[in-house]
């Protein structure tokens, strides 16, 4: 079984798009890949299992979140 999933972040300016992408590009590789366009950050996921792909997103969004609030806190 394959499982696959896309996130979009819509974010208020072009920016934060970049700086959250640049923030959690180290921790993608292997297991997922983000593009932007404008102020849409789009994450695309592929993992073999649903417990990976859990595991995946949950460490994603954690390092998500990190990434905006440092953003917001030196704005």
């Amino acid at each position: 079984m394959a499982v696959e999933t896309i996130i979009e972040l819509d974010y208020d300016s072009e920016a934060e798009a970049v700086a959250v992408m640049e923030a959690i590009a180290p921790d993608n590789a292997p297991y997922a890949e983000a593009e932007r366009s404008g102020n849409r950050l789009t994450i695309r996921a592929r993992s073999s299992t649903a417990g990976q792909m859990l595991h995946t997103m949950e460490d994603l969004l954690a390092c998500v979140k990190v990434a905006e609030d440092a953003f917001r806190a030196v704005r």
